[in-house]
């Protein structure tokens, strides 16, 4: 609005000045071609003398300049005209009809003037001042204009930048950081952009206390389910002794859901671990290829009797410093989960190059691959793609976000896209000593 007022403000000021620099020179150019008959009457009723003193004294007491001439284009006077009024008063001639030049600095201007019995020309001519000249008001024009555009651009970042700062907390309050508070300058603000500030302090204080207190209640339940898991694992063994033999099939049943309840547990409170900032990396020198080699080899028994196989290519030799739990259960991960999904009688392709002081490990799988508009989500903690993806039940949605997590933790990356050949590749990249 502050603008908008200015800006208004400078433009009728211009308009006004523009005005009255043209109503200033058309006066001018009205008084020098009324001097026109002053010098008939002067050079008819009294002498070519006394038309001579007034164009050197009175006319150049005003700064002004004139010439009569005759009806062949002669000047009364010996002087000649300079070259630029010799075009003038050719034209009106011509024209018969008053011509004028506004060439800065040079104002001239000619007229017929009739006298007793004699048809005249008067050509007369000054010189503008600076500020009656073109040039000077457009040059003024254009400082004000320029001060207008700065004046508009510093506005314009007063109140953006504000904006443009909250947009940045947005950002970060969207990526999960939920310590982010709008910036004290906007926060402490009396006008609707603190309004706003303070607005967004609020949701972001109820969205961390939300969403920690479904972590809190998530961790409590996965803590108080362990003890009866316990006892129910002991009791199942107890049962399989008293039923000797009896029976076996159901709590063969019993005992893998036990188990697969137990791995759930454990990835929720690794996955809690990780959020609350607890998990203390043990770092050491490892021997990457080595690693992997191992890894692979430990899916290859779960992958064969499906009829899948993992396919290693020549590794790079590349050591890491890492903490060697939370770096093969982020590989581990990644490789299960492409070898649950891989197409049946179908390969698991691993390899690890060496770019930029970077080892790179891909993993790829043969499957149905990724709609790309959830190829972002799924390192999200209980993310499932479809029934599907899950037809068999097993994963929890929680492998990928600990892959993810262990991996960050060592100052690495990693990201999934779909192959151009088809299937889930999952890059992983992580600095080399």
């Amino acid at each position: 609005m502050l603008t908008l007022l200015l800006t208004a403000a400078m433009s009728t000021w211009l308009s006004q000045k523009w005005l009255l620099e043209n109503q200033a020179i058309e006066m001018r150019l009205m008084t020098l071609a009324s001097l026109g008959e002053t010098a008939v009457s002067l050079y008819e009723q009294e002498s070519p003398a006394d038309y001579h003193r007034w164009l050197r004294h009175t006319m150049r007491s005003q700064k002004f300049r004139g010439n009569l001439i005759d009806a062949t284009g002669k000047p009364l006077l010996s002087r000649p005209l300079p070259p630029r009024l010799q075009h003038l008063a050719q034209q009106v001639a011509a024209q018969q009809k008053r011509v004028t030049i506004m060439q800065s600095p040079l104002l001239a201007v000619a007229t017929p003037v009739q006298g007793e019995s004699k048809h005249y020309y008067w050509i007369a001519s000054s010189h503008l001042s600076p500020e009656h000249m073109r040039e000077e008001i457009y040059m003024r024009i254009a400082i004000v204009l320029l001060a207008i555009g700065i004046v508009s651009w510093l506005l314009t970042r007063m109140f953006t930048r504000p904006i443009r700062q909250l947009q940045e907390r947005t950002v970060l309050l969207g990526q999960g950081s939920l310590s982010t508070r709008s910036p004290e300058n906007i926060s402490t603000r009396k006008d609707e952009l603190g309004d706003l500030g303070r607005s967004f302090d609020a949701m972001a204080v109820q969205l961390d206390t939300l969403i920690n207190s479904h972590k809190q209640l998530l961790r409590d339940i996965s803590h108080e389910l362990r003890s009866p898991l316990a006892r129910l694992q002991v009791a199942l063994e107890l049962a399989r002794n008293d039923a000797g033999g009896k029976a076996g099939a159901e709590l063969d049943r019993i005992d893998m859901e036990a188990e697969r309840l137990n791995e759930l547990i454990g990835e929720v409170l690794a996955l809690a671990r990780f959020e609350e900032g607890a998990v203390q990396a043990r770092m050491s020198r490892l021997k990457l290829d080595d690693m992997l080699r191992e890894i692979a080899a430990d899916a290859t028994f779960e992958a064969e009797p499906a009829g899948k196989i993992v396919v290693t290519t020549d590794f790079a030799v590349c050591y890491i410093m890492a903490d060697q739990l939370w770096i093969s259960r982020a590989l581990d991960n990644v490789m299960r989960n492409a070898i649950r999904h891989t197409a049946a009688n179908s390969s698991i392709e691993v390899t690890l190059t060496v770019q930029e002081n970077r080892a790179c490990v891909g993993i790829r799988d043969h499957g149905e691959g990724v709609a790309e508009t959830q190829l972002a989500h799924l390192f999200d903690p209980f993310f499932r793609i479809s029934e599907a993806r899950e037809h068999d039940g097993s994963g929890y949605g929680l492998g990928l976000a600990i892959a993810k997590r262990a991996v960050e933790l060592h100052g690495g990356s990693i990201l999934a896209r779909n192959h151009p050949d088809g299937g889930l590749q999952v890059d992983i990249g992580l600095p080399l000593v």
